[in-house]
């Protein structure tokens, strides 16, 4: 036996061997030649900024843009006077600085004030680059701009002096003002008037907003002088002055003068709109001129002459008028001449005439239809339909293939019939249309339906096999099986042996519904081990076709159920194998203790 010291003699010679042997210290050329790898460094980032940015303490709107680029950003930092203003994600895009932020955070607290401002980029190789701006904050030494403008109705005029007409409303003045440092403001009114022509209006706080007065109800032939007095917080003021003059209402009415308009008897939704104004509007009147007419002509009962209109109260709600609207419908054939008359308070007046006419019907219905339509037997959801123009709408009568379908009054409305569910066939669907001066028009709709060209659907063919005897199966057959017809019958066919073979016998059944829709089962019967037994399902559809699938033979090899012995041969020779590894431990196990 070999010592333990000759043992490790021998290992550290077999170490010594593998760290010294020219087999592993040498390798030999294998003759390949390596192109050099070249690295491409990436440039670092750039950023540009102003060197100087200078604005006025409490403007608003300021901001500083720093352009930057990198085609690997990661992050960005802006500093003001070294300490942390803005940060995060850097997309590779400008960075834009908002200068309001100097105020929340407390950094203007004297003026003038410079304030240094750096921007910094990263990109994923962690270099980067800055941007350095100088921003200087000096006092407000402007005085708050203003301009003034007319307000009236929809329009803005900017001026110092405004006329309006006695009576006329909805006229304001406007001050548009710029002002960072907003502190008080004073209205106050001058005129000719003989009592009270200078007055305070208005006067307080002010915060910088626009100032808006109405100046609606003023005295005819006097001028009027509206002031207004800002002032901001450090001394600085401004003044504007707007002269008003209201002069006495020397004008007519006006109103717009529409185009003449024609139209079909019975056609409706035309109608005679005018746009109207007076400083002081009192009346009006619309007047018919029946140039001919015609009242027998059409359903008399639903149709009238023009009607005059007085109205005593001309009145409207918006500064710059409003509009006059006469409809036209269910007026007698003819020709008319419709005028509006507009009188004011000081008895000033104003018309305008459109002439009309209302021509005959002479125009069979217009129809049109959605067209022809094919589909196969059994789908849903299909309809056709007819649309009608036509201004003096009676009757209808609908026929399919030469026999009445539906028939009646009619009132010009869409006509919309489903269509689907049909037996396979051709269809025609004559519609007609009759107007009250028996005018006719008929539109032709085919509907053919097709033969089923699809198959029964039959999937998810399984195989159950369940214990019956020690030597015996029961087998049992499912399938999911469809058909948008519904399936008019369905059967397994089955037998042992060849299906071949002239003399192979089989037998068939129904498959039955289970409690899942759509899958069916049968039960083949009991078979004994090793027995192959062949099957096949055939679905018929409940078409006109009565279409057939058929899955073709399909074997099915009938297994045991239960857990088969251990051989005795493997047994015995995992007994012996186990009994000569118990002799080998005990017997180190004692030679061990011998020693």
């Amino acid at each position: 036996m070999v010592s333990l010291s000759r043992r490790n003699i021998a290992i550290v010679l077999t170490l010594a061997w593998l760290v010294l042997s020219p087999y592993t210290l040498t390798t030999s050329d294998i003759g390949e030649s390596y192109n050099p790898i070249v690295t491409m460094e990436l440039a670092a980032p750039t950023i540009t900024g102003p060197s100087l940015y200078e604005f006025e303490n409490g403007t608003v709107g300021h901001t500083l843009v720093f352009e930057g680029s990198d085609p690997d950003p990661k992050n960005y930092t802006v500093t003001v006077e070294g300490d942390e203003l803005d940060s995060g994600i850097w997309g590779g895009r400008d960075i834009t600085v908002y200068l309001v932020w100097l105020y929340q955070g407390n950094w203007i607290d004297t003026l003038p004030k410079d304030l240094t401002l750096v921007c910094t980029v990263f990109n994923n190789q962690d270099e980067s680059a800055s941007a350095t701006t100088t921003v200087r904050v000096i006092l407000d030494e402007t005085a708050p701009l203003v301009d003034s403008s007319h307000l009236w109705g929809n329009q803005t005029t900017q001026t110092s002096n405004i006329t309006y007409e006695v009576g006329s409303f909805g006229h304001e003045i406007l001050w548009n003002i710029t002002e960072a440092n907003p502190e008080f403001y004073n209205l106050t009114l001058m005129s000719n008037e003989p009592v009270n022509n200078a007055s305070e209006l208005e006067s307080g706080p002010w915060d910088g907003v626009d100032i808006t007065i109405n100046i609606d109800g003023l005295n005819e032939s006097r001028w009027y002088v509206f002031t207004l007095f800002l002032n901001d917080i450090f001394g600085q003021n401004s003044t504007s002055s707007v002269n008003v003059t209201v002069v006495p209402d020397t004008t007519y009415p006006t109103l717009t003068s529409p185009g003449d308009i024609s139209f079909e008897f019975g056609d409706e939704g035309y109608e005679i709109l005018w746009h109207a104004y007076d400083s002081n509007p009192k009346n009006y009147t619309v007047t018919g001129l029946i140039l001919y007419n015609n009242t027998a002509y059409g359903n008399v009962s639903e149709y009238h002459t023009f009607i005059d209109v007085i109205e005593p109260d001309w009145i409207f709600d918006e500064p710059q008028g409003g509009d006059i609207v006469v409809v036209l419908d269910t007026l007698f054939l003819g020709n008319y001449t419709v005028t509006l008359t507009l009188f004011d308070n000081y008895g000033r007046m104003t018309n305008d005439s459109v002439n009309v006419t209302i021509y005959r019907d002479i125009r069979a219905p217009v129809i049109t239809s959605s067209g022809d339509l094919s589909y196969e037997e059994g789908y849903s959801g299909y309809s056709i339909n007819w649309t009608i123009e036509e201004s003096n709408p009676k009757l209808f009568n609908l026929t399919r293939n030469g026999e009445v379908y539906d028939n009646g009054t009619w009132n010009g409305e869409e006509y919309v019939l489903g269509v689907s569910g049909f037996p396979v066939g051709v269809y025609i669907y004559n519609m007609t249309y009759t107007d009250f001066f028996n005018q006719s028009a008929f539109s032709l709709i085919q509907v053919e339906v097709t033969p089923d060209a699809h198959e029964p659907k039959v999937a998810e063919v399984s195989v159950f096999q369940t214990f019956s005897t020690a030597t015996t199966n029961n087998l049992t057959i499912h399938a999911y099986v469809w058909d948008l017809n519904n399936i008019r019958s369905l059967e397994v066919q089955w037998g042992v042996g060849d299906p071949e073979s002239v003399d192979f016998e089989s037998e068939t059944k129904n498959m039955e519904q289970s409690e899942i829709e759509n899958i069916f089962t049968a039960s083949l019967g009991e078979y004994k081990h090793g027995v192959v037994v062949w099957f096949k399902v055939i679905a018929q559809d409940n078409s006109s076709v009565q279409l057939v699938f058929d899955t073709g033979w399909i074997a099915v090899e009938i297994v045991s159920q239960g857990v088969d012995r251990v051989p005795a041969v493997l047994y015995a020779v995992v007994v012996i194998l186990g009994s000569l590894s118990l002799l080998v431990i005990l017997f180190l196990y004692f030679r061990t203790r011998t020693r």
